[in-house]
């Protein structure tokens, strides 16, 4: 599904590599996460995957392989014909990320427009559909409405369908889940195993929160500094550690309890 081979970004205003020789992969239907703290360079990956790099701001160099097809030096042209059909990019503030002028459902349907012949109805068809399997209440109701009317959870719920109508292999989530409290938080992650489940997508999830992560994900890569420090098997990665960096990212997971108190 998805290759990076050495992949280096460094920006032109920086003296250091954002992204420095970073390699993963991401089969068929699987869940990545990549953690790692702010300024680890988890989202410049992201960027670069999803063909968002500002190309004249920065020098960039290795390969990116969406089922064979190389993305990192590809046309614009080509990117554009990929990004929304072939990856669906779900951010962290969907407030942000949404046009507060234009209806919630003109936006979920806004890939189709674009990448499809569908007629009008037809694509309203299929927006209402990506927004039942997202789990919207009342789909009907909420296309007509403007972002400013829905709350945080169900803004990243017709951000997901957005990024889901077109049917993409694969899911860049960034921090989906960063800006919510935690019980829509853990709404959210289980819906995203669920799409998961029914529609076999690929997905990379990006956070800073390794418990988060070990729930939803079934391996993890974890970045420090633009490398990848430590990879591997979720559960194995955070019962046994290798890395001192990681190690400290477990140490930061909130405990409901510490030893010898309530």
């Amino acid at each position: 599904m998805l290759e990076i081979r050495d992949l280096r970004v460094k920006f032109h205003t920086r003296d250091r590599y954002a992204v420095d020789g970073v390699s993963l992969s991401i089969g068929g239907g699987e869940i990545l996460g990549l953690v790692g703290e702010s300024g680890s360079g988890k989202s410049v990956t992201a960027m670069a995957v999803a063909g968002l790099l500002p190309r004249k701001q920065c020098e960039y160099a290795g390969q990116i392989l969406l089922d064979g097809t190389e993305l990192l030096h590809a046309p614009r042209a080509r990117l554009r014909e990929i990004q929304g059909r072939k990856i669906g990019v779900v951010f962290q503030e969907p407030m942000s990320a949404m046009d507060p002028l234009m209806r919630v459902g003109r936006q979920v349907e806004e890939a189709l427009l674009i990448h499809t012949d569908l007629s009008g109805a037809q694509r309203r068809a299929r927006a209402l559909e990506a927004m039942a399997q997202v789990e919207l209440p009342d789909p009907e109701a909420v296309y007509e409405k403007y972002p400013h009317e829905l709350s945080g959870g169900m803004l990243q719920r017709a951000m997901i369908a957005a990024a889901i109508v077109s049917g993409p292999g694969l899911l860049l989530l960034d921090e989906p889940t960063t800006a919510l409290d935690v019980t829509i938080q853990a709404q959210i992650l289980k819906l995203l195993k669920k799409l998961n489940g029914e529609l076999c997508m690929s997905m990379l999830f990006i956070s800073h929160d390794l418990n988060v992560v070990r729930g939803l994900c079934a391996r993890v890569a974890v970045m420090q500094g633009g490398h990848i420090v430590e990879s591997g098997d979720s559960d194995e990665v955070f019962h046994h550690p290798k890395e001192e960096y990681t190690k400290r990212l477990i140490a930061a997971i909130p405990r409901r309890r510490k030893e010898g108190r309530p």
